[in-house]
């Protein structure tokens, strides 16, 4: 085969992988910047944001916290979708609802409510990108991730001359590779 044509190949490769792949790039960059920070504290969770407020409740009768207390208090806070809740040896109950729990001293009254709103989009991303819909979804994150390590290399060869891959590139490239070996070698 002539160069003329590997060329035209790798090109038209190039090309095809990047517009079809365009989508799941974007989702995949948009997530993972996400996951990147959560855990350093810009976010408490990928998935969600979450609201808290302080509350007095009225105590249970008797000093009797069961089910039918749960449901009472999430009335008065405006929830109607219990989900389950949990007495300490402590004094304290937690009740779980649909978005988020309350917490109450069953002592004092004292509550906390926590709501968690979903972050619409960037959930459904972190989705896909923790691939936990598994299935058929792992095979096209793995032709993907076969399309991006194809993508890395035919994209050495796009450029010819001094921008390509025989200086310039070579330059960037080495560099790219380079800085995640010393990042690894100091904090390995």
């Amino acid at each position: 085969m002539q160069r003329k044509t590997l060329r035209r190949w790798n090109n038209a490769v190039h090309r095809d992988l990047g517009y079809f792949f365009f989508g799941m790039t974007l989702i995949y960059a948009l997530s993972g910047i996400i996951m990147n920070h959560f855990k350093s504290g810009d976010f408490v969770h990928p998935d969600y944001s979450k609201r808290y407020e302080q509350l007095t409740l009225a105590l249970p009768a008797g000093g009797l916290a069961d089910k039918a207390y749960a449901l009472k208090s999430l009335e008065q806070v405006h929830e109607e979708k219990y989900f389950k809740s949990y007495i300490t040896g402590t004094g304290y109950i937690q009740i779980f609802f649909t978005n988020g729990s309350l917490y109450i001293d069953l002592i004092t009254g004292k509550a906390e409510l926590e709501e968690k709103t979903p972050r619409y989009v960037l959930k459904e991303f972190n989705l896909l990108h923790y691939n936990n819909i598994k299935h058929w979804f792992t095979w096209f994150s793995d032709a993907y991730a076969v399309a991006l390590i194809l993508l890395a290399i035919s994209g050495l060869f796009v450029l010819r001359g001094k921008n390509g891959i025989k200086w310039r590139g070579a330059l960037l490239a080495f560099t790219g590779i380079l800085i995640p070996v010393i990042i690894i070698l100091l904090y390995a």
